[in-house]
């Protein structure tokens, strides 16, 4: 997650408007609108940082990650680069046999397992195999109490779903970790949180199956 992502939920989680937010930081909604787009051109101040923070009333392990992003925002895109490129050289270099890619988010790139999209490598216990197999990090409590949010689940490709199973979906190139419900009258994605409604597919929808998920890891050290 990026700053503006992270400053967006953390402000929609407390039911602040943008304008209601800048208000109480002291600055114009204008900027703190740029602020939430990553299209800010001179970046806020420590100050304002500092207030933000008390404002959404983060603990101290979130406002050190609030800095985190913040000056992560702050760096410019040819430093990064250059970092992700040596992080992933250092990366390569220690992959065993049995790591399998951990992708941050589930996206268009794990049709292709494009590099530029993985986060880490990662190995987990009593995996027989690795092949198609990958990791990804899960956000959201649409699936809990089987998947909590903040776990990781193995996913593996080119594997059959039956009715009942879980797995990663495309729908209109908008993913989703649900569990599949499939019947002669219609298919549908089903969340075992019982506050989310299902989402039923309908004709002519671009709907595609990511993997099945084979494991679900809610803590890797």
């Amino acid at each position: 997650m990026d700053f503006k992502s992270f400053l967006r939920a953390k402000r929609e989680s407390l039911g602040y408007s943008q304008n209601k937010f800048a208000k109480l930081v002291g600055i114009t909604q204008s900027y703190f609108n740029s602020i939430e787009r990553g299209e800010v051109k001179n970046p806020p101040s420590s100050e304002v940082l500092i207030k933000m923070v008390e404002i959404l009333g983060l603990s101290d392990s979130e406002g050190e990650k609030f800095f985190y992003l913040a000056a992560i925002e702050r760096t410019p895109n040819i430093i990064l680069d250059k970092l992700k490129k040596l992080t992933k050289e250092v990366n390569t270099n220690n992959i065993s046999d049995n790591s399998i890619p951990l992708f941050e988010r589930i996206s268009a790139g794990l049709g292709t397992f494009t590099e530029e999209d993985i986060c880490d490598y990662i190995s987990i216990p009593g995996l027989k195999t690795t092949e198609n197999v990958f990791a990804v990090n899960v956000q959201g409590d649409s699936m809990e109490p089987t998947i909590k949010n903040g776990s990781i689940i193995i996913c593996k490709k080119e594997i059959e779903l039956r009715n009942g199973e879980i797995g990663a979906f495309f729908i209109n190139e908008e993913a989703f970790v649900k569990r599949i419900k499939i019947s002669k009258e219609y298919l549908a994605l089903i969340s075992d949180n019982p506050n989310y409604p299902p989402i039923y597919i309908g004709p002519g929808e671009d709907f595609k199956v990511v993997g099945k998920v084979i494991k679900v890891v809610s803590d890797i050290n």
